[in-house]
């Protein structure tokens, strides 16, 4: 028998950034407040949708350098839809680790 003796984890992690002056002031508040803003866009496709989006499924939401940067440990809150549905057009938005 063999046993496996190192960290193993089945969570996930994702980031990106969106440079500022591609963002609206509206569009900020909206990035910074998701789980309440995602209250009222319950509809994908035409078809109500589940979402994740309870306190602890919130993103890491940080303006630095002229950058909005957002990142998260488990990425339950369908974060590239949310910033589709708000208007950000996704060649803006860099899928990075910072």
């Amino acid at each position: 028998m063999r046993f496996k003796n190192e960290f193993v984890t089945n969570s996930s992690s994702a980031s990106f950034i969106i440079p500022l002056e591609f963002l609206s002031e509206h569009q900020i508040e909206q990035i910074i407040n998701h789980i309440e803003v995602s209250e009222s866009l319950v509809y994908k496709r035409g078809k109500p949708i589940q979402l994740y989006n309870q306190p602890h499924d919130r993103w890491n939401i940080e303006i630095v350098d002229g950058e909005l940067r957002g990142d998260t440990v488990m990425d339950n809150f369908d974060m590239l839809w949310f910033l589709n549905r708000i208007g950000v057009d996704e060649k803006h938005i860099r899928y990075d680790n910072y």
